[in-house]
């Protein structure tokens, strides 16, 4: 017999890669607040090729059943120190901050980001697998970014936001004064302004004292382009009202973080579409300027028409269970599910490759046990690029090896 015809034809065939795939019978959260029963996701060299109740998987793709269970988009983290922060007790692994320092939006906290922070793994098995990595500061805090959580050395943050604070911590650095916050904010832009008119000049020496250096007079130019959103973390209504003002004078891509009192300017936010960065379980009247936090605020933002985005605050395992809580308050379960997928990365400017089940979008998808937002729920498979990635973590490792001990 000649095997040659079959060998030629066996190499001619483009056989399956790891990043091709597709299940079948599942259930879907597109992530725009919709969901599929019974259907087939296609995915081809790491984007989703066909999603629907009626698509047929092709033949020679490997194949995962998914029946009883659940397919959503990647988690989407806004607003952490993953990566930055190793642990809280420990100032040499605290990499998201400058101390002593008021604004900073030169410094960019991502220099010191490590792909290798044993809290990726953990925050991937919990279904994230995009995160925003932020400063902190008092006023003007610096660059964050956006990654992915493949744990590899490779990863480097790409700068998505400005990151900033007009709360009472920003008061107590600036005169205890909430005026004195939006003055120096004022005067801080009117310098961008003039020294981009004057950098020669004012290279050469002959340009008027200017309230910041000229690194970080530099650093705000993508924000007054439009091309960086201004996150500024606000909590009482007066304060998000007036930030929301201040957006409008100098066309600034506004989104709010922190929000506690957000409920109350529920319209000014819909109608100027701010989105809302909030985590549920951090909404209480601890301070002066959370007096009117209510459990509901999600639940609310959303009925208004804001653009929702829901966060762990920083305990970023927690992304889906802040998610649930918001739900068990009232917002409705399609809206939590996109207050984590889709609704960040419209939010950051991913939503034409991020955030939801559509074709042509980046494969970063979770297949779940059951329902995402139930805690008893674990993640089966996660998948960034449409590579499978591994859900071990230091703790199951150390389980192992003590366990072995035994």
């Amino acid at each position: 017999m000649n095997w040659l015809p079959l060998i030629m034809v066996l190499l001619a065939s483009p056989a399956p890669q790891a990043d091709s795939f597709a299940i079948t019978n599942v259930t879907v959260e597109v992530g725009d607040g919709t969901r599929l029963s019974d259907a087939t996701v296609v995915v081809r060299q790491g984007l989703i090729a066909a999603v629907g109740a009626k698509v047929k998987a092709p033949a020679g793709l490997p194949r995962i059943d998914g029946q009883g269970k659940v397919l959503a988009p990647g988690f989407i983290e806004s607003w952490s120190v993953l990566g930055l922060r190793e642990v809280s007790g420990v100032a040499s692994t605290r990499d998201y901050r400058l101390e002593g320092q008021i604004s900073v939006p030169g410094f960019r906290a991502i220099d010191g980001f490590n792909p290798l922070s044993v809290r990726i793994p953990i925050a991937r098995e919990e279904g994230v697998t995009s995160a925003v990595t932020a400063p902190w500061g008092a006023l003007l805090y610096g660059t964050g970014g956006w990654f992915e959580l493949t744990g590899k050395l490779d990863v480097e943050p790409v700068p998505v936001a400005m990151f900033g604070g007009v709360d009472e911590a920003a008061a107590a650095a600036l005169g205890n004064a909430r005026g004195g916050v939006w003055l120096k904010l004022r005067e801080i832009v009117d310098d961008v302004r003039y020294y981009r008119k004057s950098q020669k000049a004012c290279d050469q020496g002959k340009c008027r004292d200017l309230a910041l250096s000229r690194l970080h007079l530099t650093a705000l130019f993508p924000v007054l382009d439009g091309k960086l959103p201004l996150v500024l973390v606000a909590h009482r209504a007066s304060d998000i009202r007036t930030a929301v003002r201040f957006a409008k004078e100098n066309a600034i891509r506004l989104v709010i973080a922190g929000a506690s009192e957000a409920w109350i300017v529920a319209d000014d936010l819909a109608g100027a579409k701010v989105p809302v960065i909030m985590a549920p379980e951090q909404l209480g009247p601890g301070k002066f300027e959370t007096l009117r936090a209510r459990d509901d605020a999600p639940a609310l933002l959303a009925r208004a028409g804001v653009p929702l985005v829901i966060s762990a605050g920083g305990w970023i395992t927690r992304v889906r269970q802040e998610a649930g809580i918001a739900v068990a308050h009232g917002l409705d379960h399609a809206a939590a599910i996109k207050a984590i997928t889709l609704a960040p990365a419209e939010a950051f400017g991913k939503a034409s490759e991020l955030g939801s089940v559509e074709n042509g979008k980046r494969a970063n998808l979770v297949l779940w046990s059951g329902d995402p937002l139930e805690l008893s729920t674990i993640a089966e498979k996660v998948w960034i690029d449409g590579v499978e990635q591994s859900l071990d973590n230091r703790q199951r490792m150390l389980s192992r090896r003590y366990l072995e001990k035994r």
